[in-house]
């Protein structure tokens, strides 16, 4: 349980996050305290009822008091429960020692009650505990001390009159008031301690959480520079090879001696190196670029069969299998467009490492929620353990063409649609690739 602090001044109004979480505290308590009270009127109202006979008759008074402080507590708690805004500190100060003196005054006035009925040994006056305990986590010590005198006294008012009403007095009735009073004093003390402690040590571990966040915000800061420097490095690296061949190449065309063929053949280097720069920043902005998803219902069949028709030509080319595993009748949340693109980036890499006369299977499946689950397995492998662990990482490619952003882009796209991509399988003769979609958001 979140404990409030005790004050004994009414905070300054105004309602922010951490006027918030004190409301919420604050509630959570109230309710606690204010179930612990019905249910023990409920019992005061079930024990009479039943026992009657042997209780004895209670006025009409006593009933509708306790009916009554019963009905009260109930709107109390329905007010806590169902308000959509949080009080303000001034509100919550004021309702907080309303509650506790009312629970005080009603405690003695039901006491009171049931001693003009005639029955001297009710005993009502322990309801006293409810307001005590919650004195405890409400006030410092000053307010403390003045619930516990106050139900010191009514307790041995209670008892004063009735024998005023009923004499003559018993002396062990005021020793018992007297001893109820120091019970009172006893469990109040042990409260107010424990609720301090409690609350200090919320202190201490919410200090050690604050430290906790910082850290972790560090950690994550660092982790984003090194990341950017690791990216940028990698992007250095990428553009270079190319740059310096179309350097090279244009420096030793201009250069009288060659002849026409050396000087074509340096040119279509240039061209080749400039596609292939073209491609790297194009892969680099689609990786960085990743649009949030416009999302749709789209069929699992069509969406399969759309990047299956793709890639066909491109299987037969190679040799391979290309075969399609898809329910006919299955639908699911997606942009198709950006779905399609990882597919075929998946496709494409297992194209790649895939010998002639190999198989590559492209399938999906529906998952509970209205998610799917799609793949491609192809029949080489296995991938070897340190690149398996490295294959998701920008720039990081096993291929002497390729620039290492296909699988960086599949799981941005995967992350984007709030899924993943992952190497499902990698064994010898089996490497599966799982890109799964969560359902529709509720």
């Amino acid at each position: 349980m979140a404990l409030t602090e005790p004050s004994g001044l009414a905070p300054a109004d105004g309602v922010g996050a951490e006027g918030q979480a004190r409301f919420e505290a604050f509630r959570r308590q109230e309710s606690g305290l204010i179930l612990l009270n019905l249910a023990i009127l409920a019992g005061i109202l079930l024990v009479h009822v039943l026992l009657m006979p042997a209780l004895g008759h209670p006025s009409r008074l006593f009933f509708l008091v306790l009916g009554g402080r019963f009905l009260m507590q109930t709107v109390e708690l329905l007010v806590l429960q169902g308000g959509r805004h949080p009080w303000s500190p001034s509100a919550i100060y004021v309702y907080e020692r309303f509650s506790i003196w009312a629970n005080v005054a009603f405690a003695f006035l039901l006491s009171v009650l049931g001693g003009l009925s005639g029955m001297q040994d009710a005993h009502y006056i322990v309801l006293m505990v409810v307001p005590l305990v919650a004195a405890a986590f409400r006030f410092g010590p000053w307010g403390v001390s003045a619930v516990a005198g106050t139900a010191g006294l009514m307790t041995i008012a209670e008892v004063w009159i009735y024998f005023r009403l009923h004499p003559p007095p018993e002396a062990s009735e005021y020793v018992e008031a007297a001893n109820t009073a120091l019970f009172y004093l006893v469990v109040v003390v042990i409260a107010w301690f424990l609720v301090r402690q409690l609350s200090r040590e919320q202190r201490r571990l919410r200090a050690s959480l604050d430290e906790l966040q910082r850290t972790r915000d560090r950690l994550v800061q660092e982790e984003k520079l090194s990341a950017v420097g690791r990216l940028a490095g990698a992007i250095a690296h990428e553009i270079r090879n190319p740059v310096s061949m179309i350097v090279s190449s244009l420096a030793l065309a201009r250069k009288g001696e060659l002849e026409r063929f050396e000087k074509e053949g340096m040119c279509e280097i240039v061209v080749s190196e400039a596609d292939r720069l073209e491609r790297l920043v194009s892969d680099f902005l689609a990786y960085a670029r990743v649009k949030e998803p416009e999302k749709g219902e789209a069929s699992l069949q069509t969406t399969i069969g759309y990047v299956a028709g793709l890639a066909r030509a491109r299987a037969q080319e190679l040799g391979l299998v290309l075969t399609v595993d898809a329910p006919e009748e299955s639908r699911v949340t997606m942009d198709p467009f950006q779905v399609h693109q990882a597919l075929l980036n998946l496709v494409t890499n297992a194209f790649d490492a895939t010998p002639r006369g190999g198989e590559v299977c492209l399938g999906a499946a529906p998952l509970g929620g209205g998610g799917a689950s799609l793949w491609v397995e192809n029949s080489a492998g296995p991938i070897p353990e340190e690149a398996a662990a490295r294959v998701f990482e920008p720039f990081f490619t096993t291929k002497s063409q390729g620039t290492g952003l296909g699988l960086s882009i599949g799981r941005a796209i995967a992350l984007a649609h709030g899924g993943s991509l992952e190497l499902k399988a990698n064994e010898p003769g089996r490497v599966r690739f799982v890109l799964t979609l969560p359902g529709p958001e509720r």
